[in-house]
């Protein structure tokens, strides 16, 4: 079993293709989604989709039809669909979770609300990076793990990103 993460693949947004510049048409997101997860995913593994995950029910119903634990942490975006039709789809669903010395949200928590876990695992900002410091000591936080699919696409040409990944780049 292994553990994945994925944030704001945005399934059945009908204007996807004018954000994501490796994307030609929603059917193309929802194409380039289910072969990833298809390759990537088995029937053990858990999924945790960190929130904009389905803007219809079609795209709902796909989810629930793919292999592995599917766990939703909610996002801005997961009102498209009733929360009664995505009890059906996944095993949890929750705002916020602590997750083996880790907070999991959809947006990024502040710094302040950390309260003794290592790190947040997020998605929501889509390509941004959350930063530490100010003017020329200003750099990536690494206590945040951005999940956006607009990140891991294009720099790892894979929706997923493991847990032994995140825990390698992080301490976690």
């Amino acid at each position: 079993m292994s553990v994945y993460f994925i944030g704001d693949p945005h399934l059945g947004h009908k204007n996807i293709a004018k954000f994501r510049p490796w994307v030609k048409s929603t059917a193309h997101n929802t194409e380039l989604f289910t072969s990833e997860w298809e390759r990537m995913i088995n029937k053990r593994d858990v999924v945790y989709m960190m929130g904009d995950v389905a803007f219809d029910y079609p795209s709902l119903d796909l989810i629930g039809n793919l292999p592995g634990r599917k766990i939703l942490i909610k996002g801005n975006h997961d009102d498209f669909v009733l929360t009664s039709r995505q009890c059906d789809v996944f095993e949890e669903i929750h705002g916020m979770l602590k997750y083996k010395g880790m907070w999991l949200t959809h947006a990024p928590i502040h710094p302040d609300e950390m309260r003794a876990r290592k790190c947040n695992i997020h998605g929501h900002v889509h390509n941004a990076t959350i930063m530490r410091g100010w003017g020329p000591w200003r750099k990536p936080d690494p206590r945040y793990i951005n999940t956006c699919v607009d990140v891991l696409w294009p720099q790892r040409n894979s929706f997923f990103i493991s847990l032994d990944e995140i825990k390698k780049m992080t301490g976690c």
